[in-house]
């Protein structure tokens, strides 16, 4: 990591570039009619945003409570007519996450999207005798009637900033953010905190695009703090990747994914699913009929009402079927607008027959836990976050279990050029991007998740099909297949009395264990228990919200 991204300076640094290894930076060979995106720019109306790539120390401290301290930066070299709406903190460790945006009025519009403030009003400052490296004050604008501000500047004098420093955007032109983690907090000489911030709804429909600007103030509330991000109004969808661009991107990023040498229960496509004689079941009918291959005499809509559900069939076939098929396996791509549309989703499921047993550890010693965490049918993703300004990699969400866990794309490990790789968990199917242990649990007992190279490996950017992208319309939308309306229970309620299968694990275990394997089973999520099988895609939250860490 380049060192001015950790020194502790007074002065303002040279400007530096932030730059991705795995981009497209502004390729002409993305664009087609109609579409802005990996253009560098995106029209939202009366207003135009770009991305800043050049930045400007102006103050950093490596004290703090947050334990790595922070700095604070102007964007500098904005391309002509773009102007700031606010400075930015990184943390010392050289992280940073997203964008941050400039702005130019379209001029379109009497009104100006833009207007300079009309002054400053200072937040909080620091002067001497302290054990920060030197002062610093922090300015938060005043917009004029009809504006709002969205960030703050930062300087390292008394005086205030100039007026054309930073730029207020129009009422209607914004939307309201939430605060976010703490960036950095000190009671030196006064209590004072930095958040990060994030629009208050975020999801596939929300219009709240993210500036990239911080927070601040000396009330540990919301109180009188800056809290605004751009909004894209009219919902324009000109960045989005085409359905061409789409294909691209795929072709570009798809991770490669991996399953653990000793995997029993290997991902397949839903058609060969649908082939092995699947049974529907009905609470309203005593005999299950057949799945048919493509899934068309699935029940289409409503919610999941437990009036359906999938099983193996009876047919003395239940135990191949569990195995899955790696070879017919294919991975089902869905992509949807985020952050109004300034990013892309792009999310990457499998499909898996069944989910085997948990693994417990307890210090040294792996105990099975029996039909603990068996289910018929298991839903696993993984997706990709887009930059629709450059078409960079903005990083990319594991999904595990009930949660999961977004990567920056300089921690994921490569396979080939910019197709990352998954390790896919033995088992459970939770992705993780490094092989090895996580551990489920604490101080060396909890529920295992191995992960690690094999000869079981899926190029997702080969072997993919579209199952939705709503945005791209209903005549370049790719049709979505009849299956993935069934939002009923992909597998059944598996009948056993779980109190017995824990009474099991835990005869099994050492006696001097006993008292800890029943502790941890009190801790456990009931997802691990894994009683019903799970709903479809669709059905997941994460299908038109965000992802759930």
């Amino acid at each position: 990591m380049n060192s001015k991204w950790r020194c502790r300076t007074k002065v303002a640094a040279q400007p530096f570039s932030v730059s991705s290894r795995n981009s497209f930076g502004y390729g002409q060979w993305l664009h087609g009619p109609g579409t802005e995106f990996a253009s560098g720019s995106i029209c939202f109306g009366d207003i135009f945003i770009t991305q800043a790539t050049e930045f400007q120390k102006v103050w950093s401290t490596s004290d703090g409570a947050n334990n790595g301290g922070v700095a604070f930066y102007k964007p500098v070299n904005l391309p002509r007519g773009f102007q700031s709406l606010g400075y930015l903190s990184f943390q010392n460790d050289g992280s940073f996450e997203g964008l941050v945006l400039v702005a130019m009025n379209n001029g379109n519009s009497y009104i100006p999207a833009l207007s300079s403030p009309k002054g400053f009003t200072l937040v909080w400052s620091y002067i001497e005798g302290g054990t920060f490296s030197g002062p610093v004050y922090f300015w938060q604008p005043i917009p004029p009637d009809g504006y709002a501000s969205l960030g703050y500047v930062v300087t390292l004098t008394a005086d205030a900033p100039s007026l054309g420093e930073i730029a207020c955007v129009r009422v209607d032109l914004t939307d309201v953010c939430k605060l976010n983690a703490i960036a950095w907090e000190t009671d030196t000489p006064s209590s004072f905190k930095v958040w990060n911030l994030i629009p208050t709804e975020i999801g596939a429909d929300s219009l709240g695009v993210p500036v990239g600007a911080f927070g601040c103030g000396t009330d540990s509330s919301s109180n009188g703090i800056c809290v605004g991000c751009l909004k894209n109004t009219s919902f324009m969808l000109s960045g989005m990747p085409s359905r061409e661009q789409l294909t691209s991107l795929i072709n570009e990023y798809g991770p490669t994914i991996y399953f653990h040498p000793d995997e029993k229960y290997f991902p397949c496509s839903v058609s060969w699913f649908f082939g092995k004689s699947i049974l529907l079941f009905s609470r309203c009918q005593n005999i299950p009929i057949t799945v048919s291959a493509d899934g068309s005499n699935l029940p289409q809509g409503g919610s999941d009402d437990d009036e359906y559900w999938l099983d193996l069939p009876n047919d003395g076939t239940a135990h191949e079927v569990k195995r899955g098929s790696l070879a017919n396996a294919t991975v089902y791509v869905h992509a949807k607008p985020m952050f109004g549309a300034a990013f892309t989703d792009i999310a990457f499921w499998l499909f898996y027959a069944f989910n085997g047993s948990a693994t417990a550890k307890l210090e040294v010693v792996n105990l099975s836990l029996g039909k603990i965490g068996e289910h018929v049918s298991d839903w696993e993703h993984v997706t990709l976050r887009i930059n629709n300004l450059t078409g960079k990699l903005s990083k990319v969400f594991f999904s595990q279990h009930s949660g999961g866990v977004w990567v920056n794309p300089a921690d994921l490990e490569y396979a080939e050029g910019s197709r990352f790789v998954v390790y896919s968990s033995k088992s459970g199917h939770a992705s993780y991007p490094k092989p090895g242990l996580v551990l489920q649990g604490d101080h060396g007992i909890g529920i295992r998740n191995d992960t690690a190279k094999s000869q079981y490996v899926l190029d997702s950017s080969q072997k993919f099909e579209f199952i939705s992208a709503d945005y791209l319309g209903s005549e370049n939308a790719p049709g979505e297949p009849v299956w993935l309306q069934y939002m009923r229970k992909w597998g059944p309620k598996i009948e056993y009395d779980l109190k017995q299968e824990i009474e099991k694990a835990i005869h099994k275990a050492p006696s001097v264990l006993r008292s800890k394997l029943r502790s941890l089973i009190k801790k456990l999520p009931d997802e691990v228990f894994g009683e019903e099988g799970p709903t479809g895609p669709k059905q997941k939250s994460s299908w038109m919200g965000d992802e759930k860490v």
